[in-house]
């Protein structure tokens, strides 16, 4: 985009996996509800992130982000951090599996998702175990039929 009327809309997207429709729950549904009837006060049709109904800059994207993280009080991030945030929040509050979370991102494969965010599964390893606990039964036999068995040789029954 040279200016924001000087733009061309790429008819394509890097994969196939990047058409997607996600589900979005109803505090979002809301949100861009209301969003859209201020658009439409604008004449806004064709962009979601505009008031002038042309693409914004990247440089006003970031500048809203700033603004707003001043306002909140959180520490600034870049545009693309936004979807790590919301793959962190996922997981982190969700507890939402791989393939949710590579379905909603458009990955291909769970495989390119685990190799960017595998490390925010982390968590779970301790859960896990605390689960566990108790699950395992032993029944032990109450005569063995080895003798002179040391735990070390082949047992010829």
């Amino acid at each position: 985009m040279t200016n924001q009327e000087n733009f061309i809309r790429k008819p394509y997207i890097k994969t196939e996996s990047g058409l997607r429709i996600i589900s979005l729950d109803h505090d979002t549904i809301e949100v861009l509800q209301e969003w859209k009837k201020v658009q439409k006060n604008h004449g806004v049709e064709q962009f979601i992130l505009s008031y002038t109904d042309l693409p914004l800059y990247r440089s006003t994207v970031q500048r809203i982000i700033q603004r707003y993280a001043k306002l909140a009080k959180v520490p600034i991030i870049q545009g693309k951090g936004l979807r790590y945030s919301h793959v962190s929040c996922l997981i982190n509050e969700f507890n939402a599996d791989i393939l949710v979370v590579s379905q909603r991102l458009g990955h291909s494969s769970p495989e390119i998702t685990l190799k960017h965010y595998a490390h925010l599964w982390n968590r779970n390893d301790e859960e896990i175990a605390e689960q566990m606990t108790g699950n395992i039964k032993f029944s032990y036999a109450k005569e063995s039929n080895v003798a002179n068995f040391n735990g070390n040789q082949a047992v010829k029954i």
